[in-house]
């Protein structure tokens, strides 16, 4: 009788045998990559005063400082940061850069110059221009928690998705 069984089912069973293992490589593959850059590229890592070439321009220095602003929350402080981009072959298209915490907990915060109310200023950039093909400064203002001390990365990715994103290490 069970030799029965097995013959019904052996489809099934080469099915099961065949997909299982490539089902859990899939999901392996797709947790030990970052966001489709390819395994073992983590972030390239910028030290506090370096320049990069990255994404076709030279990224850095960075610079932070704390500041004191009336428009943070109770319990909030701002961090500003400073990145200089010198596009070398034209444009530079990335997404909006984050802060993150190097050590603790590595919590990480979007720009906030909007939630502060800052006013508008033509100079001041808080992306990366697409249209742009000199020198700028990307002019960034982060809302984090009174208990955040830094030192902080400004993460920076371009749209590239085969690129893994740059992390300028800053200490304010």
């Amino acid at each position: 009788m069970t030799g029965g069984w097995w013959r019904r089912n052996a489809i099934s069973l080469a099915a099961i045998a065949v997909l299982l293992p490539v089902t859990v490589g899939v999901i392996a593959v797709n947790e030990w990559s970052e966001q489709g850059v390819p395994i073992g590229s983590g972030p390239i890592v910028v030290e506090p005063g370096a320049v990069v070439s990255y994404g076709g321009a030279r990224v850095g220095p960075a610079k932070a400082t704390f500041t004191d602003d009336p428009a943070a929350p109770s319990g909030a402080r701002v961090v500003s940061t400073t990145v200089l981009v010198s596009p070398d072959d034209g444009p530079i298209r990335c997404l909006s850069p984050v802060l993150r915490e190097l050590e603790g907990t590595g919590r990480q915060w979007d720009e906030a110059s909007s939630e502060l109310d800052r006013d508008f200023a033509a100079d001041r950039r808080t992306f990366c221009d697409s249209e742009r093909s000199i020198r700028y400064s990307l002019t960034l203002d982060y809302l984090v928690p009174s208990d955040a001390t830094g030192p902080f990365t400004v993460d920076l990715e371009v749209l590239d998705a085969a690129t893994p994103p740059v992390r300028l290490i800053v200490e304010p």
